[in-house]
């Protein structure tokens, strides 16, 4: 796969963590939704993605687990 940032190869393989993967909507300096995009209670939270080396970019899909709250 080619990166659509500078068009270098991207090398393929799997984001991991320890049980969850989030990530934390930030805007103007403060915390705002979080946002639950993989879990795992035994084997740790793994996403596919692709990985550029050459601009230090990481490209995975992702399906939410949980949405956060609507205010």
């Amino acid at each position: 796969m080619k990166c659509p940032y500078c068009n270098a190869e991207m090398m393929t393989g799997i984001l991991k963590s320890g049980r969850y993967i989030q990530f934390q909507e930030i805007e103007n300096g403060k915390k705002k939704e979080e946002y639950l995009v993989a879990k795992s209670y035994m084997s740790g939270a793994k996403m596919e993605g692709a990985l550029c080396p050459q601009c230090k970019k990481i490209i995975v899909d992702i399906a939410l687990v949980e949405q956060p709250p609507t205010r």
